[in-house]
């Protein structure tokens, strides 16, 4: 038996999923800039994958053992840019709406491939954040827990 580690399929298949005004990417479609693509949720360039937990369920060598690994999947999600309504807090509304839209969708969703389970395990910023170019939107930092059986 191999030990199979499936970071990139899970990413996909986070992407491939249909959440409501939101387009999802993957971990080869990160954005530069975040203009005119938002709406959008992305891996964290910065530390995607995080807090990496094996756990030793059997006894064996050279692969054979049975191991379950849990690890954190960091995403950004950008929403609107800040200061783009009348007032600065013009477009909380719809970033709540669409934040619970995406909670609903990975609550709702247990197929992931490569993924045994995947739970959201935290919105870690509400708040003005920078894309990967370095411009301000209203957006948050999401993590989920997944766990996958590696063999």
């Amino acid at each position: 038996m191999t030990v199979t580690v499936n970071f990139a399929a899970v990413a996909n298949s986070i992407a491939g999923l249909t959440v409501s005004g939101v387009t999802m990417r993957d971990i080869d479609q990160i954005p530069d800039a975040a203009d005119m693509i938002y709406p959008v949720m992305f891996p964290q360039p910065n530390n995607f994958i995080t807090d990496i937990s094996p756990v030793f369920q059997s006894f064996g060598s050279n692969g054979t053992a049975k191991i379950d690994m849990s690890y954190t999947l960091n995403y950004v999600y950008i929403h609107a840019p800040a200061g783009s309504g009348i007032s600065a807090f013009d477009s909380y509304s719809g970033l709540i709406t669409n934040l619970a839209a995406i909670m609903v969708t990975m609550l709702s969703n247990d197929v992931l491939t490569g993924a045994i389970d995947n739970i959201p395990q935290a919105i870690t910023a509400i708040d003005v954040i920078e894309d990967p170019a370095g411009n301000s939107y209203w957006g948050a930092l999401l993590s989920f827990r997944v766990l996958e059986f590696v063999q």
